[in-house]
């Protein structure tokens, strides 16, 4: 079998992407290809005409495959950005969403000097404000051993200190801290069943699904903050599009009176600034 050329293995990719009702056919393929053949999209055309060994479209054609499955491009690529860093990622973390991003932007206004993350995942948000600001002592946490592992490998590859430790929500937290930022598991069950294939049948279910209508971890650590924030210490969550009222209620039944929400480029409610 002769090989193929970097144009007939895209044309290929495409066709069989969009028989699968893959969202994105033709950037998925050249973000696939681009990756085996460690080539950027401009190169990747300009050498559009040449071969591509059988090897490597063997390899192309196995993750294409994958990507049929509706298995995330991230998970295929073992990468994403987030905020300019490079952060690895596998089925043990959440991918990091570009709304997030607007967490790190309202956090690096602030003028603090140390920060807790509850529930870091891939180490991403933690990651970012560190990079951005040096001299800010951080320590994230998560329940998931298999995620710190993650979160650890990403802070040495993006050349940042963080402490990062297993602890489930307080449990392992001694001190207080200037800011304690968190975009904990706030999906419903409800809500959950309704999720697209790429999410729901493979990102970790723990890194997503929250009980009382998604708001459980936002109670847990409402009830217990103040204990663990410095006197004007505030809080930042990353929120459901629906839940910005509810966790005001939350906020101000545990003693806060100062609450501000921040909308994402969609107009959702996306953030919550919380002292």
């Amino acid at each position: 079998m002769k090989n193929k050329t970097i144009s007939e293995i895209l044309n290929k990719s495409i066709k069989l992407l969009k028989k699968y009702n893959i969202e994105n056919p033709k950037i998925d393929a050249e973000l696939i290809i681009s990756h085996v053949l460690d080539l950027n999209k401009t190169n990747l055309y300009l050498n559009s005409k040449d071969i591509s060994d059988n090897e490597k479209s063997d390899i192309i054609e196995q993750l294409i495959i994958r990507r049929t499955k509706h298995e995330p491009l991230q998970y295929i690529l073992g990468e994403t950005e987030f905020y300019g860093c490079k952060i690895k990622v596998n089925p043990d973390v959440l991918i990091p969403r570009p709304e997030t991003e607007l967490l790190v932007e309202k956090v690096l206004k602030e003028d603090f000097n140390s920060m807790l993350e509850i529930g870091t995942g891939s180490g991403a948000i933690s990651i970012a404000l560190s990079k951005q600001m040096k001299n800010i002592k951080i320590k994230a946490t998560d329940i998931s051993k298999k995620a710190l592992n993650t979160a650890r490998q990403n802070a040495e590859l993006n050349n940042v200190s963080i402490d990062f430790i297993q602890s489930d929500i307080f449990e392992n937290i001694k001190v207080k801290y200037d800011i304690i930022v968190s975009n904990p598991p706030y999906i419903s069950k409800k809500e959950y069943n309704k999720l697209a294939p790429e999410i729901k049948d493979y990102e970790p279910e723990i890194s997503l699904l929250a009980e009382e209508e998604g708001l459980s971890y936002y109670k847990k650590i409402l009830a217990n903050a103040k204990d663990y924030l410095t006197d004007k210490g505030k809080i930042y969550f990353e929120i459901g599009y629906d839940q910005a009222e509810k966790i005001k209620e939350i906020a101000k039944k545990n003693g806060f009176n100062e609450i501000n929400v921040f909308k994402d480029l969609n107009s959702f409610d996306r953030i919550v600034r919380i002292n």
